[in-house]
């Protein structure tokens, strides 16, 4: 019997689910139906026409978008509670031990927001005779300045 509203069978929505869980489409297809008369051949072709029927590809793209909604949303609110405890931590804490609980806490809470950013500095790769130029350079005006002073 057909779903109504995606006119699929049951095993043409159970083989889009078992695409979205990450198996290949020939797992998938041998998840959702009797394969065990066929060759893995033909289990291959079966599920590439069954990939290829716009109701079906239609239907694995819903799911999977409803699947990355579903991470985005559970990494968010996993997320706002570790931020949450941290500030409970930060805003609440006493004694020795929390004094030190209080400057991790406050310490992760500036990561999280990217208040500390790390700074590379790169100099030039200088030769030694460009070293000694400027050395020579230094001692000159050295010498200049010591000259103009007595």
């Amino acid at each position: 019997m057909a779903n109504r509203m995606t006119n699929l069978t049951p095993k043409q929505l159970h083989f889009c689910r078992c695409v979205v869980s990450g198996c290949t489409m020939s797992d998938a297809y041998r998840e959702a139906y009797n394969t065990s008369k066929m060759k893995p051949a033909t289990v291959n072709r079966e599920a590439h026409t069954l990939m290829t029927d716009p109701k079906i590809a239609t239907r694995v793209e819903r799911l999977q978008r409803a699947k990355d909604r579903a991470v985005v949303a559970s990494s968010l609110s996993d997320r706002e509670r570790v931020l949450n405890v941290l500030r409970d931590l930060l805003e609440n804490a006493s004694g020795a031990a929390g004094e030190a609980s209080m400057l991790r806490a406050a310490d992760l809470l500036g990561k999280s927001v990217g208040l500390y950013k790390d700074v590379i500095i790169t100099k030039p790769v200088r030769t030694s005779e460009e070293i000694e130029a400027e050395l020579e350079e230094r001692l000159a005006a050295a010498e200049d300045e010591m000259k103009s002073v007595h």
